[in-house]
């Protein structure tokens, strides 16, 4: 589906509101703009932290690191770190 958007006086563009609702979009959300040769892609940002996630979760399966052992080493990193901070 093409959408035809203009640009605005202040370099803005207005999201027809058949896009924000098709990508559960609202006011306030963040987009990542690319240019690709001479076209932009736009994405929420919230698609590239879910792809983040999924590639640590993979290296974490590939390492046969399980989700025990991530919360336990979070939990001494910041008893660690506490320590540090109000021992001076």
């Amino acid at each position: 589906m093409t959408f035809i958007v203009n640009i605005r006086d202040r370099r803005q563009i207005t999201l027809p509101s058949d896009i924000l609702n098709r990508l559960d979009l609202s006011v306030g959300d963040s987009l990542s703009i690319q240019i690709k040769k001479q076209e932009l892609i736009i994405k929420p940002i919230r698609e590239q932290a879910m792809d983040t996630l999924k590639t640590i979760q993979k290296v974490f399966q590939k390492a046969k690191i399980g989700e025990g052992e991530v919360q336990k080493a979070g939990r001494e990193l910041r008893r660690k770190l506490s320590e540090e901070m109000y021992e001076r």
